[in-house]
């Protein structure tokens, strides 16, 4: 498993961990045939599982990891955002 995915992975999982996640808020590039690509957003208590490659959502969306962008709270607080986790400390992508 590339490291990328590894990182996402451990965010999620502390999303579904939390107790709340519910408070949690999962942004990931939607790419539709239609309307073209843009940024979704999903509740963290839709996330049903995550795997080493997608998360799968309550109603059985799969997303892959490599598509997430960005695990915040919803009070605004970053977890973790492609390029760079909370802190501001660099995740290596």
């Amino acid at each position: 498993m590339g490291k990328r995915r590894s990182v996402i992975r451990q965010a999620i999982n502390r999303v579904l961990m939390s107790g709340n996640p519910s408070a949690y808020v999962i942004a990931y590039v939607d790419r539709d045939p239609v309307r073209g690509q843009s940024i979704a957003e999903v509740g963290g208590d839709r996330v049903i599982g995550v795997s080493e490659w997608a998360m799968t959502l309550d109603d059985d969306t799969v997303i892959p990891l490599h598509r997430v962008v960005e695990v915040r709270g919803r009070d605004g607080r970053i977890l973790w955002r492609r390029g760079r986790v909370a802190g501001g400390q660099g995740a290596g992508l």
